[in-house]
């Protein structure tokens, strides 16, 4: 077996201890350069979360002022009586609300819903009943806000009771679809009068045994639109027309009923042999969807 000479292995050993050392320094150098590092890094963090601290500060106390001054205006016009001046001022910052000036504008509505009740009529049930909802909506615990308002809610459904009660009685007897629908709106408004349910039970049934003596002439004709025509009439005269093509609908009435069917009338243009265009109005009955029956416009007055 060969060993190595003593001086090489001495050199070799050296080298080890060489090497060894070297990476030890390199080591300790670079943890040094990263503790350096991380102390920069958390002094740069410091540094900026004390800046952003600082500008908050900033900027709250300059917030607090301008709430201050806000407030203080808000305060003098709600005092004077000017509490809708002072909602609006309070519109213009909204970034400055907090709890304090929240329970500011809170008074500004109260007092400006109060001063609104003071300037109104004693006879404007709908708006005095506005206020007194909004009112009763702002401080749900007052039971001064809650007893006006079922008050003048009540007065309000009176006035219009008595207002639908005269409206009824200047309505044709025959319109039996006119005085079961404000019978049946007067029975909502007051159940307990025997009067409304009895008129409306009586219309209610005249109602529908027209309605089963119409069916035989079909569905009852409806217009295009309100101020449109019947599709049932522009049909017929177009199939009738020298030139169809010519034919321009005007406005329509409402549908009526004859012993015949279904009434209504039309005024329309179209061009006559001549090539002039003519205007007419004329009746046409309606049965199944079908014309059939013209009349001139002198057959029948609207009352």
């Amino acid at each position: 077996m060969n060993f190595p000479k003593l001086d090489q292995f001495i050199t070799n050993r050296k080298l080890v201890v060489r090497a060894a050392v070297g990476a030890g320094v390199a080591i300790v150098l670079i943890a040094a350069v990263l503790f350096a590092f991380n102390m920069v890094s958390k002094r740069a963090a410091r540094v900026a979360e004390q800046k952003r601290v600082e500008e908050l500060r900033v900027v709250k106390e300059k917030n607090d002022k301008a709430r201050e001054k806000v407030m203080f205006s808000m305060k003098r016009l709600i005092e004077t009586g000017n509490a809708e001046t002072a909602l609006t001022v309070a519109k213009k910052y909204p970034d400055l609300v907090n709890d304090e000036m929240e329970a500011l504008i809170h008074l500004a509505k109260v007092q400006d819903l109060k001063s609104k009740i003071e300037r109104t009529s004693s006879w404007s049930y709908a708006s005095l009943a506005k206020y007194y909802k909004k009112l009763a909506e702002l401080e749900p615990d007052n039971d001064k806000y809650r007893s006006n308002l079922a008050k003048y809610d009540r007065r309000l459904q009176k006035r219009l009771e008595r207002k639908l009660y005269d409206r009824v009685q200047n309505i044709p007897a025959k319109n039996y679809k006119a005085n079961m629908k404000i019978y049946e709106e007067l029975v909502e408004l007051n159940p307990d009068e025997a009067l409304y349910k009895t008129r409306y039970n009586m219309y209610k049934e005249k109602y529908d045994r027209l309605m089963k003596k119409l069916s035989k002439f079909g569905p009852e004709p409806e217009k295009t639109n309100p101020d449109g025509y019947y599709p049932e009439v522009e049909k017929y005269l177009k199939e009738h027309a020298t030139y169809p093509e010519t034919l321009v609908m005007g406005g329509c009435t409402n549908c009526y009923y004859t012993k015949d069917g279904w009434l209504v009338g039309c005024n329309f243009q179209e061009k006559d042999d001549f090539g002039i265009t003519m205007s007419q109005f004329k009746w046409f009955t309606i049965t199944n969807s079908t014309v059939r029956k013209v009349e001139h416009s002198q057959a029948y007055t609207i009352n």
